[in-house]
């Protein structure tokens, strides 16, 4: 069914004529010459004879090359968009190279507000050679910075015999009368730029112009409590007026498309129904698309080239598994999985791509050894051509033997959009060959840089037919018709927009010329143009606004001054249909909290060191994921060491410290400057015993902090040290076995100290902050220390936290013997409340039959949810599995979302 978005009969007589209609917009052109046709259909008419309607711009640079093919003007090769933003950004960046006074935050910025700039400055006819006009611009350092950019530009363009499309405007102007006249019609072009207005005046064309229907639409509005309720009204209310009137056309003005768009799309998925196997039937329209560069299939293109990159991150990686379209037969697999938690695990977000492909290669799980990413970067690793410098054109073979090697893209047939997204790829790496003209021989980072800009530059819009409900940005909705239009958006913040003066051009001189964005007053004047156009060209007008965005109040835009409020109910969070659905459904519940018990011939596999316990204890599914599903969250990624790392190095330290004092003695007989050696020795010996790449990766800087750190603390723990009586380091690091309820647990004691009476003390080194009920109630928090106890020969005298923290240095345990400061014998009083036993040794009995109770229940399946304290879940990270964060199912949906 054909739908009606623009009423020709203003036009019919103007082309009759053979006037040539200029329109704002293609979209506009291409929707006349449509209803014209239907026009000429509907009058029983086979043949007739086209209109000539053409965008304004598109028309004029029709008369400039007409007038080059007559030999009336210099023929002079026009720039495309990439072209002349990469001539600009040379110009800028050999400026800069000179040595000026300034630093640009953003040279690619800059490169695009000069052109701008200057596209400006020759649309309003201004005369850079008036003397007053370039002291105005020398007032201003930026605006008398672009005088000297715009000088070598020009400088430029005329080496290479090029011109910008407004170069070419600007030419016409100088053209004494030779071209036929034109008889043009302006429709719904409501201002034009003085050149364009010289123009007509040079050409002798005899211009009309066209608005749409005067009659004034009935206009009303909404408020909405957020941006969220707003595009749910809008998306219903769209899918109401369609069932309605199927014949009606219904248009969406979204003020803010970038970030509006996605949103709105689903939520008119959800309202037609098109979310499942209908997904392909939307009846909308979208009159914007997304930068090819976002697609997915040019995206991960893209991703792939990039691995040729000196660099990359841990989620580009990541990223390239998961595509579809290129040739990763095992990205799915197990050992896939293995080298993607390796990632993480290494703590850096950026990879070097050298370190990643040896780790891709070597990765091995079983029999299995290497992956085909790793396979891919071997193989163009070979190709040292890569690594040179060669013209754009050039490039493009060279990207193709990339992507060949990947496989894009991909042995699937590519769907419909999937095609003509390919096309637009084709088509942009021909306009890349452009290119040629304006760079000199560039690297392969350059290349890559350039390709992705113009990627980003296309927009991928779907060829579709033409639907009832149109969804529009501000301008393009300009000119339509439309029975119902809907603007989303109007808070006082985005209309009228807030002004934009270019930053070179001096703010007087657009003010005094009323150039677009550069007042309050023009910012005004071009949103009440915008909105009486759309109210000229539709039946009801509707304008919406939420009170708040963000968090932040909301005011509507003073532009709805005429507008008659009308309140609309906000639409049900969850679909009526989908309620429906639940109502008819129903829940079988089980608890399943039994895992299969662990078969005896596994036990030796299912082992593991104190932490296997300290999980059993902390929450039971915890160990069984952790330890028999081997599931485990994803790394942080960190510019500093992990806690875990910090941690670790700070026992290598501690290692390597008592190692060479020894004992309590050999600590006392030490003077400052001898302890202040042994100190910085030690730091130094676990700082060497790090990898060479994590060194390298933090930098020389990072660990002169960190050792400047290790040895206050170390002084500060020495002091804590002095003050205990003799003892003796006995042990370091030491390596024990233990087997509860037939589980072998491996640990590693930090340390064991001999006291002058024979018995031992066991002490465990802690960065944070502890305490002797770590140890106490059925399920001790940190078991570590009591599985230390158990595995010891003989009862030991004493267990203790050495808590090594900044300004908190000090022991904290428990045992018969008060072996240092903080170590307390009064057991009773210790485990009050807690432990029913009086003296150290029912202790000790007591942790024993504990943590075999645990080791056993673990060995039995025990895999209940049942976290020890809230704060059991801080650094759990299996949330999304145990689900302990989410209440009952039927109350999860409900109407308030």
């Amino acid at each position: 069914m054909a739908h009606r978005l623009y009423d020709i009969t203003a036009l019919q007589p103007l082309i009759n004529d053979h006037f040539v209609l200029l329109t704002p917009n293609s979209r506009l052109a291409r929707r006349i010459k449509s209803e014209w046709k239907a026009h000429r259909v509907a009058a029983g008419d086979k043949v007739w004879e086209s209109p000539q309607v053409q965008p304004l711009e598109q028309w004029l640079h029709s008369q400039w090359e007409e007038a080059v093919r007559l030999g009336l003007l210099e023929p002079l090769t026009p720039l495309n968009a990439g072209q002349i933003g990469e001539l600009w950004r040379q110009v800028i960046d050999q400026y800069s190279a000179r040595g000026t006074e300034f630093h640009l935050l953003s040279p690619i910025a800059a490169a695009d507000l000069a052109s701008s700039a200057r596209d400006a400055l020759q649309r309003w006819q201004v005369d850079l050679g008036s003397p007053g006009i370039r002291q105005l611009f020398e007032l201003d350092r930026d605006c008398g910075t672009l005088l000297h950019w715009i000088t070598q530009f020009e400088q430029r363009l005329a080496e290479i015999g090029a011109c910008t499309p407004t170069d070419c405007l600007v030419q016409l102007t100088a053209l004494t009368p030779g071209l036929p006249a034109s008889r043009v019609a302006l429709v719904e072009i409501d201002e034009v730029a003085p050149l364009v207005n010289a123009l007509f005046d040079s050409l002798g064309t005899e211009v009309r112009v066209i608005t749409a229907g005067s009659d004034q639409a009935a206009c009303v509005e909404h408020a909405f409590s957020d941006k969220r309720s707003e595009l749910r009204a809008a998306a219903a209310w769209a899918a109401q007026q369609h069932r309605l009137a199927p014949e009606e056309t219904v248009g969406l003005v979204l003020s803010d498309m970038a970030g509006d768009r996605l949103s709105l799309e689903y939520l008119l998925r959800r309202e037609f129904n098109c979310l499942g196997e209908r997904y392909t039937s939307l009846p909308v329209n979208f009159s914007t698309g997304i930068p090819l560069s976002e697609t997915p299939l040019i995206r991960d293109a893209l991703a792939a080239l990039a691995l040729n990159l000196a660099s990359t991150t841990v989620p580009a990686v990541v990223a390239v598994l998961r595509s579809r379209f290129l040739e990763l037969p095992d990205a799915g697999s197990a050992l896939a999985q293995k080298f993607v938690m390796r990632l993480y695990a290494q703590g850096s977000r950026t990879l070097d791509i050298g370190q990643l492909r040896v780790a891709a290669t070597e990765v091995s799980l079983g029999e299995e050894k290497g992956l085909a990413l790793g396979q891919h970067l071997k193989t163009l690793f070979r190709h040292r051509e890569l690594n040179g410098r060669c013209k754009p054109s050039q490039w493009i073979d060279r990207f193709g033997v990339i992507l060949s090697e990947w496989g894009w893209p991909g042995a699937e047939s590519l769907d419909s959009l999937e095609f003509q997204q390919l096309n637009l790829w084709h088509r942009t790496l021909d306009e890349f060959r452009g290119l040629d003209a304006v760079c000199p021989p560039l690297d392969f980072d350059a290349a890559l840089r350039l390709l992705r800009e113009a990627c980003f530059s296309q927009i991928s819009q779907p060829q579709t037919v033409d639907s009832p409900v149109q969804v529009l940005g501000p301008l393009e909705a300009a000119g339509l018709t439309f029975k119902h239009l809907w603007v989303i958006g109007m808070q006082g913040t985005n209309w009228p927009a807030a002004p934009r003066p270019n930053p070179f051009i001096p703010v007087a001189l657009q003010t005094s010329l009323q150039m677009p964005h550069a007042t309050a007053e023009r910012e005004w004047a071009f949103g009440t143009s915008l909105l009486r156009q759309y109210a000229r060209s539709c039946e009801f007008l509707h304008a919406s606004y939420c009170r708040q965005k963000d968090g932040v109040p909301e005011q509507k835009s003073a532009l709805l001054s005429e507008f008659v409020p009308q309140a609309l109910a906000e639409s049900e969070q969850v679909p009526t249909l989908w309620l429906e659905y639940l109502d008819r459904s129903g829940f079988e519940r089980r608890s399943d909290e039994q895992a299969p018990p662990i078969p005896p011939v596994k036990l030796e596999e299912v082992g593991g060191g104190s932490g296997l316990l300290e999980d059993q204890s902390q929450c039971p599914f915890r160990a069984f994921a952790k330890r028999r599903l081997l599931v485990a969250p994803l790394g942080d990624f960190s510019i500093a060491q992990s806690p875990a790392e910090r941690g670790s190095l700070l026992h290598d330290v501690l290692y390597a410290l008592w190692g060479e004092i020894g004992d309590h003695a050999s600590l006392v007989a030490l003077d400052d400057l001898a302890q202040t050696q042994v100190v910085l020795a030690a730091v130094q010996s676990g700082i060497d015993a790090i990898s060479s790449r994590q060194r390298q990766r933090l930098g020389g800087a990072y660990w002169a902090l960190e050792g400047q750190r290790l040895s206050g603390l170390l002084h500060e723990w020495l002091a804590v040290e002095r003050q205990r009586s003799e003892f003796c380091v006995e042990m370091r690091e030491q390596d024990v076995a233990l087997e509860l309820a037939q589980l072998k647990i491996r640990l590693r004691v930090d340390r064991i100290d001999l006291l002058p009476d024979g018995s031992r003390v066991i002490i465990d080194y802690k960065s944070g902050s502890s305490s002797v009920r770590h140890w106490l109630g059925q399920r001790p928090e940190r078991p570590q220390l009591l599985l230390y106890s158990i595995a010891a020969q003989g009862e030991a005298a004493a267990l203790a936290f050495a808590q090594v923290r900044a300004r908190e240095c000090c022991y904290v345990g428990l045992g018969r013997v008060a072996a240092a400061p903080g170590i307390g014998t009064d057991i009773a009083r210790a485990v009050k409340g807690k432990v029913d036993v009086n003296d150290w040794k029912s202790l000790n009995e007591y942790w024993q039959q504990n943590l075999e109770r645990l080791a056993q229940s673990f060995v039995e399946g025990d895999a209940a949810v049942d976290p020890l304290s809230t704060a059991s879940c801080t650094w759990c990270g299996l949330q999304p599995l145990c689900r302990i964060d989410r209440t009952d199912l039927a109350q999860d949906i409900s109407i308030n979302g």
